[in-house]
């Protein structure tokens, strides 16, 4: 489950344990857009205990910034300008 996200990362909830400084590739997809984007996990840590269930949640540097967030960024310095 996607928490938040920026142009240089995103905070993730999973029952998959993430290893800081390992390498993870994610599909993200918002309409219209669709982006595979890798990045590193930078930490790691479990926010809930269940019998049969653990929950981890991750932070994720990208390796390079969100092409939406970019444009989008963009227009707004273009409008701001104007």
């Amino acid at each position: 489950m996607l928490i938040n996200i920026s142009a240089g990362g995103a905070l993730i909830e999973t029952g998959h344990r993430l290893l800081p400084g390992s390498n993870v590739d994610l599909i993200l997809e918002r309409t219209p857009h669709r982006a595979s984007v890798r990045g590193r996990v930078l930490r790691c840590t479990v926010v809930r205990l269940h019998s049969a269930s653990i929950c981890y949640r991750g932070a994720i540097g990208f390796d390079r910034s969100l092409p939406w967030f970019v444009e989008h960024e963009r227009a707004d310095m273009a409008q701001q300008v104007v």
